[in-house]
């Protein structure tokens, strides 16, 4: 072994051994010198068995051509997150991708090579299955139910667009932030149209690892790369329905230049096949960027952008429509009421004033966790009076209930009002920490608090962590 490689390999041994990725660093001859537990993991191969063989030892499988590492010693190639799927000493499929480069010494001679790998292997069962239940249950959606729920005069006009641009068949592109439902109008367009009764497909672009984007969407034959099948992607899989592209901006530009191409043409190919099929597909694309910011941060082709923004939605954040909060809140609860045996039949006005006033920058899905999680710690009664907002540090309005008040609270007192001790919030945010005070100093046991307070045990530990309070300080003033 060269000594200069020698030398580098002890003094980052160490720190090559403690990364969860596969590591092998074979010298000038493709002899491996260096070959460490994750790679042993994957290659189903002792590390014992490695060091000191040549790789074609190693792995009779290989050749000159068609190992990385060799190409990358016998003409100083580089390759960089490259996918690959090759058979380990058991005969087992192993996906990973893998940067493979040339070692030099100071005079510029390649003295070795190095790959470091990532295993797809998991990553790569779970997308062949998304794909084929896409596939297999796409005709047992409720397409027909798209769920939206609104007052708000600005989203019933809003569905109202959506409604004509179901019915033109044109490519819609929606924007809103996280959370907002982009999904449920994308059910709309497709339920809507005239492809109703074809299949509906989605690809979240964010969730699909970047190598296998393009067997996702086009589809793979048999060779194209070792242990590749035939398989048909979302756009042949799609064919005479639609295709929901949620999170485009997370879609490499690479892909998207294929996909544009596509759109064009309605042709395509499978990833390694020569003849080009044919395609009716309808795509709906969905992005929690504005257009304008994508473009800025080049997170979308300026040409796929104006193909798709024939038609174009833009769903307002939720703390812009305040007024649908009560009508989400009361939809989770009958969605979600089978928590609770459907006991909670109701919100008491105290909560849904406390929804309304929340910022909410998860917009609906986080409207939905958030119940879903008071739902679960609501312990008795046909109210649900208390809401867990473990996210809003700076809202803590109690619920005015006459039990909840000491003596003086309940006479009738008018309580004087000091403008200069802060905003409504942090007074009555005060107020209340005052309250959970003197009822913890007089019933220092927590389930008896609780219940003079007419909490639940864990709404009253989660007020006590909000603000601090300790049972060590219980019998301290403020």
């Amino acid at each position: 072994m060269d000594t200069q490689l020698a030398a580098s390999i002890s003094m980052l041994a160490e720190f090559l051994d403690s990364l969860p990725l596969a590591v092998a660093i074979v010298d000038a001859d493709g002899h491996y010198v260096y070959y460490n537990a994750e790679s042993a993991r994957l290659d189903d191969c002792l590390a014992e068995r490695a060091l000191g063989r040549s790789l074609l030892q190693v792995y009779p499988g290989m050749n000159q051509h068609s190992s990385t590492l060799l190409q990358a010693l016998d003409s100083g190639k580089r390759y960089h997150n490259q996918y690959q799927l090759y058979y380990n000493a058991s005969g087992k499929p192993v996906h990973q991708v893998h940067t493979t480069l040339p070692l030099s010494n100071a005079d510029g001679a390649v003295i070795g090579a190095i790959e470091v790998a990532r295993d797809l292997t998991e990553v790569n069962q779970l997308h062949e299955r998304f794909v084929d239940l896409q596939q297999r249950l796409h005709e047992r959606l409720p397409l027909n139910d798209y769920g939206i729920v609104t007052c708000d005069p600005a989203m019933q006009k809003l569905v109202q667009q959506a409604q004509r641009l179901a019915r033109t068949d044109v490519q819609v592109l929606i924007y809103g932030e996280t959370g907002t439902g982009k999904e449920l109008f994308a059910r709309l367009l497709h339920s809507q149209s005239a492809r109703a009764g074809k299949p509906y497909l989605v690809l979240n672009c964010a969730a699909t690892p970047e190598q296998l984007f393009e067997s996702a969407l086009f589809g793979t034959v048999k060779g194209a790369f070792t242990g590749a099948e035939d398989r048909a992607g979302l756009l042949e899989g799609a064919h005479g329905g639609t295709l929901f592209l949620d999170e485009l901006n997370s879609m490499p530009l690479a892909v998207q230049a294929k996909l544009l191409r596509a759109l064009q043409e309605m042709t395509f190919r499978r990833v390694g096949a020569s003849r080009e099929i044919r395609v009716d597909v309808r795509i709906i694309a969905a992005t929690n960027e504005s257009p304008q910011d994508m473009l800025r941060r080049q997170h979308i082709r300026p040409d796929l952008l104006y193909r798709l923004n024939v038609g174009y939605l833009t769903i307002p954040p939720l703390r812009e429509r305040r007024h649908d909060i009560p009508l989400l809140a009361h939809a989770f609860l009958a969605r979600h009421g089978k928590l609770t045996g459907n006991r909670v039949q109701r919100i008491s006005p105290a909560v849904l004033e406390r929804l309304q006033r929340h910022s909410w920058p998860g917009n609906v899905r986080m409207l939905e966790n958030i119940m879903l999680r008071s739902l679960i710690f609501c312990e008795n009664g046909e109210e649900l009076d208390f809401v867990l907002l473990e996210d809003d540090e700076q809202t803590a309005a109690p619920r005015p209930v006459a039990a909840s008040m000491p003596p003086a609270a309940q006479s009738g007192t008018q309580p004087e009002v000091d403008e200069a001790s802060g905003t409504l919030d942090e007074q009555l945010a005060g107020f209340e920490r005052q309250l959970l005070l003197h009822y913890l100093r007089r019933y220092p046991n927590l389930s008896e608090a609780a219940r003079r307070c007419g909490l639940p045990r864990a709404t009253l530990q989660y007020k006590m962590k909000k603000y601090g309070i300790r049972l060590a300080q219980q019998v301290m003033d403020d």
